[in-house]
């Protein structure tokens, strides 16, 4: 299943049959059990875990809502701790749109 790596706007989560661990980057097998893999669209909720700004911007390390780990850019103001929504952004001179966290509107 393509995800945003391959231009397709989603992050892909991949699960195992066996052991049921999560994970997010593709593998042909479980890295826990080395079962067989399961794949799914995430649906692109979870809070943010840290943040760090840098002269390139803000990025956020968020645990999705399937339990899953995911790096993406963010706004600069975005706090651990906060509800966030993934979207997907291409700035100027980006071969494909990269993920994007968002404060979840209450």
């Amino acid at each position: 299943m393509n995800d945003w790596t391959d231009g397709e706007p989603r992050v892909v989560v991949s699960g195992c049959d066996d052991c049921g661990h999560r994970w997010y980057l593709r593998r042909e097998c479980c890295p826990r059990c080395g079962g067989p893999v399961n794949e799914r669209i995430s649906e692109g909720g979870g809070r943010v875990a840290a943040t760090t700004v840098g002269d390139r911007g803000a990025i956020a390390l968020v645990v999705l809502s399937e339990g899953v780990r995911v790096l993406g850019r963010c706004n600069p103001t975005l706090r651990p701790g906060a509800a966030v929504r993934l979207t997907f952004h291409a700035e100027a001179g980006d071969p494909v749109a990269v993920p994007y966290f968002e404060a979840e509107s209450s």
